[in-house]
């Protein structure tokens, strides 16, 4: 057998290897240099600037892409949790003006729930409460039956009544109240001066805290309270308030009457005792307010009677009056004490006279 190149199988057999090789594989490259080289799986090698070119095109490709997409659908949010709008601070102004439009409203039932959720307890922060809001809560006060709504009235009310009419200089602290004078045009009857409105708040006041229909009672002990923040420079006003809380105590502080017991010796769960009891507080709490009266045989019996009271609130009231009555009085009260124990009584009113009578006797 010849080859082309005239070489016979006799010869390649007899002949060196290292040359064969070498011819044999010089001829290969020269029959394959010009086309790319094979790899193991028979697939051309592909260049390394080219495999660049293409991964560059690509990557445009995807760019360009999610640049349309963002363009045709906006701007993408990344935090998807739902945002709390940042509330706006409500001004003092706005507050009023809200009081006086839902008092005459029509629809008090959504009045009243805006006023509670919303109005009162905003106004709160405020160090005192314009003069001007008076007619709107007292309009309240008379067309309102829900506790929440009367509870926030008669503090305002009070509040009213214990204000000086100085702005931003209450010890409580607070933020100060906007000029009243400004204000006053908001109110539809017209200007409203502190003068104005302090004797038609302590009238309504004192007509509802002499109330005694049983229906009325939770009124009478709020107005009660307000009733006690009215200014102290006011004989008229304080007399008012010692015959209010004297008329009270001589009702629910006769010490012979029997008060009825629980299963465990506490006061009765019954509606008459609840209420001796609540009038028993409020007069006690008002009567702690109001200013000593240590010459006043009528004021240290109605405090030295409080002892003997069942509700503990009223005691400790009661306890407290008497111990600074003592400071200016010490006999007095030693022996108004003395008075109310009798043979076999509670041993608390003896222990307490006990140790008064050794302190200051």
């Amino acid at each position: 057998m010849v080859d082309s190149a005239g070489t016979t199988l006799m010869d390649l057999i007899t002949a060196d290897p290292s040359t064969a090789s070498s011819t044999t594989s010089s001829s290969s490259s020269a029959a394959l240099a010009p086309g790319p080289q094979p790899t193991a799986l028979g697939k051309p090698v592909v260049p390394a600037s080219e495999r660049k070119s293409k991964k560059a095109t690509f990557v445009q490709i995807q760019n360009d892409t999610i640049s349309a997409a963002k363009a045709a659908l906006g701007p993408v949010r990344t935090n998807i949790m739902p945002q709390r709008q940042k509330k706006k601070p409500v001004s003092y102004s706005q507050l009023a003006r809200s009081i006086h439009e839902l008092a005459a409203s029509s629809d008090q039932k959504s009045s009243q729930k805006q006023l509670v959720n919303h109005v009162f307890p905003k106004l709160a922060v405020y160090n005192s409460v314009d003069p001007s809001l008076a007619p709107s809560l007292l309009m309240l006060s008379q067309q309102c039956d829900d506790r929440s709504v009367l509870r926030y009235v008669y503090y305002y009310l009070a509040r009213i009544l214990s204000d000086t009419g100085t702005q931003g200089s209450n010890p409580g602290g607070g933020i100060p109240t906007p000029n009243w004078d400004a204000l006053a045009d908001m109110d539809a009857i017209g200007g409203v001066t502190r003068a104005d409105v302090v004797p038609r708040v302590v009238k309504q006041l004192t007509t509802e805290a002499t109330i005694v229909d049983v229906e009325f009672h939770a009124r009478r002990l709020q107005a009660l309270k307000a009733l006690t923040y009215a200014p102290s420079s006011s004989t008229e006003i304080l007399s008012n308030l010692y015959e209010i809380v004297f008329d009270i105590l001589d009702k629910v502080g006769d010490a012979n009457q029997k008060r009825k017991k629980g299963v465990f010796g506490t006061k009765g769960g019954d509606k008459e005792s609840i209420i001796r009891s609540n009038l028993q507080y409020a007069a006690m709490s008002a009567l702690r307010r109001l200013p000593l009266d240590p010459g006043n045989p009528a004021f240290l019996h109605r405090s030295v009677q409080g002892v003997s009271f069942a509700d503990p609130i009223a005691v400790r009231h009661s306890l407290e009056i008497i111990c600074e009555l003592a400071t200016k009085d010490p006999y007095g009260v030693a022996m108004a004490l003395g008075k109310l124990v009798a043979p076999g009584g509670p041993c608390r009113m003896s222990c307490i006279c006990m140790m008064f009578l050794q302190e200051f006797h």
